[in-house]
């Protein structure tokens, strides 16, 4: 059971249900559009099981207005089983404008679903004893805001003084990512210091795609979102925590209620797909069969998309195997494809190869030499435009005679 004294709020944000990416083809990108809008069918029964008071999603619920009709429909399948009052803010994708989503009959009228379409206090009463919850929105009403919506909030409140807690849910960028001087930037002092002052408990964030805390009280937080919509870096970097919701437990104390609450969060992962970026040096066959057993070894290739760079120098047979094995795994995956600003692969004979086949003989096997020796030239301080050329020349000269050869 939930304690008394404590709130339970299930943080969630940048659903963009209807998003598309460009490197998803046809049923894999069906795939994706529908695992995104079940995600939330699975964050919704998280929220029951967890004996969650309340359900934010702090902006982007959508990934345009103009949404497609079926993604609408199965969105409103999914949010019309909800157990858990549930708050949407409109985002910069979804704004509160005249063509809004937010403004359609079949999603008001469902009874869990509360659009927070001002700044005015939604109070969720009490579960089992427990505490009552305010939530407080500051929604988007154009692509941006000529002011800090969350600042904005905050001053129309009073702080708190009993034994109740309160979630500010904001959507935007934070002064804490640089130097930004937009005027819409999220304050994360002003946020942090509302919150040790009471005027709110939490402020649920959304823009960032990655769960992360954004004070070292963790009182403001971005919930990511929860599903992946973009690719982790081998480094580390990019979109490295989507996926999740957020679990928040706000504690009040009953005797004193004046003082700053006490809040904990739980990363929740609910997302199934996986979009990275891989990089590897190939100058070698027993390195291009590294670099395909990395990939056959990756869970869930269905849902997987990899983005490849690849840098080095190979002989045909090494070439060959590593585009025979591409070939191989691809339809596997949602989708494989290299990273053209990333990949510099040098296909070059070695004596053997020369010798053999259509490079062995005439004018081919001259022509090869040629552009052998053209396509080395950048390391001697040769064009490098040139070099380049001549190794794109090569590879399909060498393609082509392996196929002739083998024909």
């Amino acid at each position: 059971m939930t304690d008394s004294t404590t709130v339970r709020i299930l943080h969630t944000s940048d659903w963009q249900l209807g998003m598309t990416r460009w490197f998803l083809e046809g049923e894999a990108q069906a795939r994706f559009t529908e695992d995104r809008i079940q995600a939330v069918g699975t964050l919704l029964q998280i929220a029951e099981d967890k004996q969650c008071d309340a359900v934010v999603v702090a902006g982007d619920v959508f990934d345009d207005n103009l949404l497609a009709p079926s993604v609408f429909s199965r969105t409103i399948q999914q949010l019309a089983n909800a157990k858990v009052p549930v708050f949407l803010l409109p985002g910069n994708h979804d704004p509160l404008d005249a063509s809004s989503v937010y403004h359609r009959d079949n999603l008001l009228q469902l009874d869990a679903i509360t659009v927070l379409d001002d700044s005015s206090v939604h109070e969720v009463p009490p579960r089992a004893g427990g505490l009552p919850v305010e939530i407080v929105g500051a929604p988007l009403t154009s692509k941006s805001a000529d002011e800090g919506l969350v600042a904005k909030a905050l001053r129309n409140l009073d702080p708190i003084t009993d034994a109740r807690a309160r979630v500010i849910v904001g959507h935007g960028a934070v002064s804490s990512f640089g130097g930004s001087d937009a005027f819409d930037v999220i304050d994360i002092p002003t946020a942090t210091q509302a919150c040790r002052d009471r005027i709110a408990d939490y402020v649920a964030l959304g823009d960032t795609h990655s769960t992360q805390a954004l004070n070292s009280d963790e009182t403001v937080w971005y919930s990511g979102s929860h599903e992946v919509t973009d690719f982790r870096e081998q480094d580390g970097g990019g979109e490295n925590n989507s996926g999740n919701v957020l679990l928040v437990e706000i504690t009040v104390d009953a005797d004193r209620p004046e003082r700053q609450a006490t809040v904990a969060t739980t990363q929740i992962p609910v997302g199934t797909w996986t979009f990275q970026a891989v990089d590897a040096q190939v100058n070698s066959l027993d390195d291009v069969n590294a670099f395909l057993d990395d990939l056959r070894q990756l869970p869930n290739h269905s849902t997987t998309v990899i983005k490849y760079g690849l840098t080095g120098t190979l002989s045909i047979a090494a070439a060959a195997a590593l585009d025979e094995g591409i070939d191989e795994l691809k339809p596997g995956f949602a989708a494989l494809y290299p990273r053209h600003s990333r990949t510099d692969v040098q296909v070059i004979p070695d004596d053997e190869e020369f010798s053999e086949g259509l490079l062995g003989q005439g004018f081919v096997g001259q022509a090869a030499r040629e552009l052998r020796d053209m396509a080395q030239s950048e390391s001697s301080g040769g064009d490098a435009e040139q070099a380049r050329i001549a190794q794109d020349a090569l590879r399909l000269l060498l393609r082509l005679s392996h196929k002739a050869s083998n024909s």
